[in-house]
């Protein structure tokens, strides 16, 4: 299977064009962003009118002294009360201007993630063969908030500037054409100087962006095997690995610094260049008597509320090249195709999804047509030419050495890979057909290495329940009668005795993927989870490897009474464990060689006698050691 690794496709998307997934979320929110925008029009007006304002406040200073003193100076104060009221406006308005726009991209953010993730719980098992764990945490956080970035403050910022301007330059125009005119020149540059700096801000972000996976899949694989780490005594060579990792993220980071350490004092400079501008020819404008202090400094405070979002746009489209490298690397996955039978998935709280639906139950009957299966073409099938069939409620025993394919042939069961069109069927249906949650439900499958959540055990044991949905003309499971069939459960695994041993029993919460709890008793847990489950086709790949023989033997006898009618495929490399079977088949290198009951593969003295062999001779040989 890791022959199947690859590296995940990219999209070819324009760094504009690739936020169009986004579109349909914020339209959602069109009116929160309308009330928002309103707002930042508002406070836009009211700064202009600010500086106006101000600006005849000053001229109003100069002349006070003249034969109407009171009534410029009763003048002045109701400017200074227009002033204040202006800027308490103002502070009003930009309070919720803030908090609709930016709190549409926090809903957005909320949205958007929880469709990604929903898109992963839809794709194959095929799709997590080639996209590291990491990589995919780290596209759902700091990939998913670099586009939250665009969505808010971006977008509040290209609103903001592409109102204050128009309004500061027709009042500076309106004041002097002339000055206006000079004042705005250097600023035109900035969105010329922005582009030389475009290219290089989108490929240094995406360099951080895919390093950043890789310090998570580095993280998670080694706090995954901290303890296989500290027993081997490589915690140092670990960590030369991880800081090696660290290095190449921070170089990453300080080249795009370095370009910040250009762009930002460079469009300083320009803002500097305006003013200084303004300054020169606004004085020599008041020195011709063509221009008042009082409009000088109305120019200048339109100057300067021109500057931030002038700047802002250099701030912004830099926070946009580094959203779409994002949101690039986040839509890769997107284009991944879903397991096309896989039913849509909501996060609404239970019961808001509906009636519940009826499913059809399934009888067992499997069977194999010339099967050949591989993960990858380019590394040659695992499983060549599979011809057999189980009739329903049969138990086959399916066994053979290493590497042969026993697993791979409960994935393809399990349906957790896709075999090809005809070769499999399920009760005289391609499995392909089937729809695939339909069919999930109605199989249970316990695995080598089974995997436990950090809940309780009777959580672990209830993921195998779905009380919500019935099979046809059974009624759903009472909630009330829950805890007794999890408990019938785990005894039929052999583990009940052990659970009441525990201070909390079946409430006692377990360890990240149950390390407090031994392999045999992982094992059994997982067990126990496929049987509350109800299966009617029950997949157990060497689910009892880590048991001891006399605990195997006891599971075995509690699963005779409970298998009844139900289709089994049993895996084991154990010729003691198969050997209970209606069925064998003896695997090698992809292909079944051997079929028949435990005696008749016996009196063959074929490949599965040499097995049987083998294994009898270990067991005398470790029983008189």
């Amino acid at each position: 299977m890791m022959d199947s690794m690859k590296a995940p496709k990219k999209t070819g998307l324009s760094s504009y064009r690739v936020f169009r997934r986004i579109y349909p979320c914020l339209w959602q929110y069109r009116i929160l962003l309308l009330s928002g925008f309103f707002f930042l029009i508002l406070t836009n007006y009211m700064e202009v009118r600010l500086a106006v304002l101000i600006g005849s406040g000053t001229d109003i200073l100069r002349t006070s002294l003249g034969p109407f003193y009171t009534l410029q100076k009763n003048l002045l104060n109701v400017f200074l009360l227009l002033v204040v009221g202006l800027g308490m406006g103002m502070a009003v308005t930009r309070f919720w201007m803030r908090r609709l726009i930016i709190g549409v991209s926090r809903h957005v953010e909320y949205n958007f993630r929880n469709d990604f993730f929903l898109h992963l719980l839809r794709m194959p098992s095929s799709f997590y063969d080639r996209y590291r764990t990491g990589d995919l945490m780290s596209r759902a956080t700091s990939d998913m908030d670099a586009v939250r970035v665009v969505l808010g403050p971006a977008i509040m910022y290209i609103a903001n500037t592409m109102t204050i301007l128009p309004m500061t330059i027709f009042q500076m125009i309106n004041i002097s054409p002339k000055l206006g005119i000079i004042c705005m020149l250097p600023l035109l540059s900035v969105a010329p100087f922005f582009y030389l700096f475009k290219k290089h801000i989108h490929e240094r972000f995406t360099r951080t962006q895919e390093l950043m996976s890789d310090i998570s899949s580095n993280i998670q694989e080694n706090l995954s095997g901290i303890r296989v780490i500290k027993s081997s005594a490589r915690e140092e060579e670990f960590g030369r690995s991880f800081n090696e990792v660290s290095e190449e993220y921070v170089e990453a980071n300080l080249a795009l610094a370095r370009i910040n350490c250009i762009f930002m004092p460079v469009l300083g400079f320009i803002v500097f260049l305006s003013v200084l501008l303004l300054l020169w020819v606004g004085g020599i404008l008041i020195t011709r008597e063509a221009l008042t202090h009082g409009e000088l400094v109305t120019f200048f405070l339109l100057l300067m509320a021109s500057v931030w979002p002038i700047i802002a746009v250099g701030w912004v489209l830099s926070q946009i090249e580094r959203g779409s490298a994002s949101m690039k690397r986040i839509e890769s996955v997107f284009q991944e195709s879903v397991d096309a039978q896989t039913p849509q998935v909501s996060l609404n709280p239970p019961g808001a999804t509906g009636p519940i639906p009826d499913i059809h139950r399934m009888r067992g009957h499997i069977t194999f047509r010339g099967l050949t299966f591989s993960y990858n073409p380019e590394s040659g099938p695992v499983l060549r030419d599979v011809d057999i069939e189980i009739q329903p409620g049969q138990i086959i025993g399916l066994t053979g050495p290493v590497g042969c394919g026993k697993s791979s042939f409960a994935a393809l069961l399990a349906r957790r890979y896709s075999p090809p069109a005809g070769t499999l069927m399920i009760d005289g249906r391609d499995i392909l057909e089937w729809p695939i949650g339909e069919y999930r439900r109605q199989v249970g499958m316990v695995d080598q290495e089974p995997f436990l959540f950090s809940d309780t055990i009777a959580s672990n044991i209830a993921y195998g329940l779905d009380p919500g949905i019935s099979l046809s003309g059974e009624a759903p499971r009472p909630r009330s009668a829950t805890g007794q069939h999890l408990r019938h459960a785990a005894k039929i695994a052999q583990l009940h005795g052990q659970i009441e041993e525990f201070p909390d029993g079946y409430e006692t919460i377990l360890g990240e993927r149950g390390i407090n709890l031994s392999g045999g008793q992982r094992q059994r847990t997982a067990l126990a989870r496929a049987l509350a489950g109800d299966p009617r086709l029950l997949i157990l790949d060497d689910a009892l490897a880590a048991v001891d023989t006399q605990t195997e033997e006891a599971i075995l006898q509690g699963l005779r009474e409970f298998l009844g009618g139900r289709t089994t495929v049993l895996i084991s490399h154990r010729i003691s464990t198969v050997s209970l079977a209606h069925q064998i088949a003896y695997l090698e290198d992809g292909r079944i060689l051997e079929t028949g009951t435990h005696d008749e593969l016996l009196r063959r003295k074929g490949r599965y006698w040499k097995l049987a062999q083998q294994q009898q001779l270990a067991d005398e040989i470790e029983r008189t050691a």
